[in-house]
């Protein structure tokens, strides 16, 4: 309802306060978001100068993960068990991986280990595990050129698929991995052993997912398998576009459901328990 004054004005003076009224709350929408990512880039910029502090070769050890299993499971699937699986099929799956893992695990405490800043200080508090998320992101793209470097070293050549589709297939995972990190930061503040858990279950999810061998090869009886668990329609994608060359097919509608569903259900969750973050931490 508008203001006693405002609405006995004449219309030309009602527009003009309406429309005052409005550049006001854009204003102040702007100044949030523009703070929020002012934080979210000191915050990003402190956890990664933190965890490479005192290293030589800083970012550089991001990549030795999964080139060093790459490597490993290469010689064991493939030269010693015979599978014919290559180090390229296996890097095309365990970089995006590592994102993955590394986000979702990383986030997972962010609330947590942050009890005294969120009971001093009032601010956006998403922005806490999307730094988490924002960071990994910035060492997963740091490391692709690597990645397309040993896919071409292979024999593989790069293809036009590549310009619309690894755009999709990352915006795809980071709407995932962003929707879990939220829920999985959220959910640790009241249940602690969540941490511990991700552990195992980190583990399993790596093993049901296609990164060590390909999707259709899961036997008939456990297909569902693939089908419920949201990683591996975006495995699939990224090897069908930066192997095969090709868009991805029905598994990217797959995947484009879970990270919808991924955002909603995160972002909810945090909602619904932020306030209470102060009083349980």
């Amino acid at each position: 309802m508008a203001h006693w004054p405002l609405a006995c004005a004449s219309p030309a003076a009602y527009s003009a306060g309406v429309s005052a009224q409005v550049s006001a709350g854009v204003s102040h929408r702007s100044r949030s978001v523009q703070n929020a990512l002012q934080l979210l880039h000191a915050l990003t910029a402190r956890d990664l100068k933190l965890r490479y502090q005192g290293s030589i070769f800083g970012w550089a050890w991001s990549l030795l993960r999964p080139l060093a299993l790459g490597g490993i499971l290469s010689f064991a699937l493939g030269s010693v068990l015979g599978t014919g699986i290559g180090a390229v099929f296996l890097l095309c799956g365990l970089f995006p991986w590592f994102w993955f893992q590394s986000s979702v695990q990383g986030s997972s405490t962010t609330f947590v280990g942050n009890g005294g800043l969120l009971k001093k200080v009032r601010f956006p508090r998403h922005v806490l595990p999307a730094s988490v998320v924002l960071g990994n992101t910035l060492q997963f793209l740091l490391a692709l050129p690597i990645l397309f470097a040993f896919v071409i070293g292979a024999g593989f050549e790069p293809s036009w698929t590549w310009i619309p589709g690894l755009p999709l297939m990352f915006t795809v995972q980071l709407a995932l991995v962003m929707g879990l990190s939220l829920f999985v930061a959220s959910v640790t503040v009241f249940f602690r052993d969540l941490e511990h858990l991700l552990d195992v279950g980190l583990t399993l999810v790596f093993y049901a997912t296609p990164i060590l061998y390909d999707l259709d090869r899961i036997p008939g009886r456990y297909e569902w398998v693939g089908w419920v668990n949201p990683l591996a329609p975006v495995m699939e994608g990224w090897r069908s576009v930066i192997l095969d060359g090709n868009l991805p097919g029905a598994h990217l509608l797959v995947a484009v459901g879970f990270a919808a569903v991924s955002l909603v259900i995160g972002w909810l969750t945090f909602r619904r328990l932020e306030d209470l973050f102060a009083d349980v931490i």
